[in-house]
């Protein structure tokens, strides 16, 4: 890699025909066959991180005297520059020459982008995607229908017995000789030699997955849904309330509040290791949001059409202006842009339906649509 190589994107004077203008290109490379590749780069901050590359367009071409210029096919505007709270994002000009036997040469150089940032007030938004739920057990359970009553009772009490035996079993195998153990021997097969340590991860991860079961059973005490024919919502779009969602409650709803809301949310992977293996786990993290749309709903009566009660319109105009344009390096890395309608309730688990976001890079026409 050579410290010299640097690449820009140029445009000619009807700013439609793009070009990267290479330099820096040691002479003996001219004649060369080669390829020049511009990537969305994603590093991830974590020390544990696994970064990412994608290419959006690759041309071949021969080298010659620099500095060179390269048409380029029509690029997205919405390219930009961003240093987030976990992910970095950079545009880099990659060129792969073919002048090696088994080894070819490859420069990379990163490309002058806008820098994108979060808004003032991200911190404070990015809980709007995922907002605390209060609510009261007794009170969900009450509105239940008695067999999904009993069914959250049953796991309830399934996720206290064997999460407490197998706390006193790990606790057990502590304390007696390798011997003796009843389940969790002193070996460390998960990279820790304490059986209470193993009975501790076991009863957590088991928890974690009957709790899901248990707040799913929550949900239960109405039926809703994105209405029939939703899909994802293009720039300048606004659909009635009332068009949005289906809803219909076995009890009646009091002060409870519609959102609608779209989030950026960072997206990257990091290793972990687990025992002798190691694991690659991905991570998504709500960065900002905005509030779309919101109603409070003083009562729906039980049995009632929860869309009979919503009035005006969602305007998902400001999914195009306010959040930061997708930008994503292969499925799992980059910067994405959600959105969900939220049925949130004082005393019952809140409803989250996640919308359809199939984006495309021409609805966002203008990078810096937003200030930074």
């Amino acid at each position: 890699m050579s410290a010299t190589f640097r690449a820009r994107i140029v445009h000619g004077l009807s700013d439609d025909a793009p070009q990267c203008e290479l330099g820096g290109i040691a002479p003996e490379l001219a004649g060369h066959a080669a390829t020049l590749s511009l990537r969305v780069k994603v590093d991830v901050k974590r020390s544990s991180g696994v970064d990412a590359s994608e290419p959006i367009c690759e041309i071949p071409l021969k080298l010659g005297a620099t500095p060179l210029r390269v048409p380029l096919p029509a690029l997205p505007a919405s390219l930009y520059r961003y240093r987030g709270q976990g992910i970095d994002i950079d545009l880099i000009a990659r060129l792969r020459v073919d002048d090696g036997v088994i080894f070819d040469t490859t420069l990379e150089a990163p490309l002058d982008l806008p820098m994108r940032t979060l808004g003032a007030n991200a911190a404070k938004s990015a809980a709007w995607i995922e907002p605390p739920d209060q609510y009261s057990l007794a009170a969900n359970l009450r509105a239940l229908a008695p067999r999904d009553r009993l069914i959250v009772k049953l796991l309830l009490a399934i996720a206290g017995l064997v999460g407490g035996g197998n706390a006193a079993i790990g606790l057990h195998d502590q304390f007696v000789p390798e011997s003796n153990v009843l389940w969790y021997d002193h070996r460390g097969s998960d990279g820790s030699e304490s059986p209470a340590m193993k009975s501790l991860a076991g009863s957590g991860a088991l928890g974690i997955g009957l709790w899901v079961a248990v707040r799913a059973r929550l949900r239960r005490y109405m039926r809703i849904a994105l209405a029939p024919g939703v899909s994802t919502p293009r720039r300048g779009e606004r659909r009635a309330a009332r068009q949005l969602v289906r809803g219909e409650a076995r009890v009646p709803l009091e002060r409870s509040t519609l959102r609608v809301v779209a989030a950026n949310r960072e997206r990257g992977q990091y290793r972990e290791k687990s025992g002798k293996e190691t694991k690659t786990r991905s991570f998504q993290t709500p960065v900002q949001s905005i509030v779309l749309y919101e109603q409070f709903l003083p009562h729906v009566p039980a049995g009632g059409a929860l869309e009979d009660h919503l009035d005006g319109e969602v305007d998902f105009d400001a999914i195009y202006t306010d959040p930061l344009p997708p930008l994503k390096a292969g499925a799992s890395h980059g910067v994405d842009v959600v959105w969900e309608v939220q049925l949130l309730h004082p005393d019952f688990v809140d409803q989250e339906l996640i919308g359809p976001a199939e984006w495309i890079a021409a609805d966002w026409t203008d990078a810096t649509s937003r200030p930074t």
